[in-house]
């Protein structure tokens, strides 16, 4: 009998904490650590630079932080959860073998239909007001708001190859494998076993997953994904297809920014995009039910 049949959630829960903070701390210091010689600072100079957020003028430390904070708090932790809670991590965090060829094409596909209902979602999000009462911190998320989509923004300006490439490793690649086995490969089945319900740990994990970004303005479009994530999972029982939609997902918008900018972006009101563009997010909506079927009818067969 496997080990991690014996611990409670929360125990499992608590675990993972303590890892992926104890991973964290001593991943970020080791990185402080190599960046001086590799960056010519001192300890006391790349702590100022971080905290005055010269993004452009020192891109490259921030993107070698955003590196080492990725892998410290995500991508390292799952791996070191997965051997103490199983005899067979692998299996345990959904390394199962690949998913069928059908599959992978419909995820791929899934993510691109998927968009114009995501920013409908996502304009949706940024009409919600606050009551009154609470004014300040709406002022303080709006700030926050601005804050961060200008420093994703910074973070994406790729003047050339080698930076575009880093761009993909750091937005792409890493959070989708890292993210994908901490919210789905651990957390959803966490939260599935302490509610003895698969569906409340896809939305549990979605959750925790969106708030982690701190943004309540992308916090209903995100938690989608999340969910759509989560099901992906359940349904194939391979961590590799959620992986897949979060990379292909990401990195469009790496490639979107590197080719085309920012500036481009559309922008209204959901009502608007309601008005106008309603038979686009409806197709979408229809688009994204049926992509979820095929999966689930695909690996459903494999399955049998």
């Amino acid at each position: 009998m496997q080990k991690h049949l014996f611990l409670h959630p929360f125990t499992k829960l608590l675990t993972l904490i303590f890892i992926m903070v104890t991973s964290f701390f001593v991943i970020f210091s080791a990185g402080y650590l190599v960046a001086m010689p590799l960056f010519g600072f001192s300890w006391s100079e790349i702590s100022e630079i971080l905290t005055a957020g010269q993004v452009t003028r020192f891109s490259g430390l921030f993107r070698y932080f955003q590196i080492v904070q990725t892998l410290g708090l995500f991508v390292v932790p799952p791996f070191i959860a997965g051997k103490y809670l199983s005899d067979r991590p692998r299996k345990y965090l959904g390394f199962r073998g690949g998913p069928s060829s059908w599959s992978v094409v419909t995820v791929i596909i899934l993510v691109f239909v998927a968009l114009p209902f995501i920013n409908f979602l996502a304009e949706f999000n940024q009409e919600i007001q606050l009551p009154e009462k609470l004014k300040s911190l709406e002022d303080w998320l709006m700030s926050r708001e601005g804050s961060a989509r200008e420093m994703t923004g910074r973070f994406l300006e790729a003047q050339n190859l080698t930076a575009f490439a880093v761009n993909i490793l750091m937005v792409g690649v890493l959070p989708a494998v890292g993210e994908e086995l901490v919210f789905r490969g651990l957390l959803q089945r966490i939260f599935a076993e302490w509610t003895r319900n698969a569906h409340w740990g896809i939305l549990i994990a979605a959750f925790l997953f969106s708030a982690m970004h701190v943004q309540f303005y992308g916090l209903i479009p995100r938690m989608f994904l999340g969910v759509l994530f989560g099901y992906l999972f359940l349904w194939s029982g391979s961590i590799w297809l959620p992986i897949l939609g979060h990379f292909v997902n990401n990195t469009s918008a790496v490639v979107y920014y590197y080719f085309v900018g920012s500036d481009t972006a559309y922008t209204s009101s959901a009502y608007d995009m309601m008005g106008r563009q309603l038979p686009l997010v409806i197709f979408s909506l229809g688009m994204i039910g049926l992509c979820c079927y095929l999966v689930y009818l695909n690996e459903r067969k494999r399955a049998l």
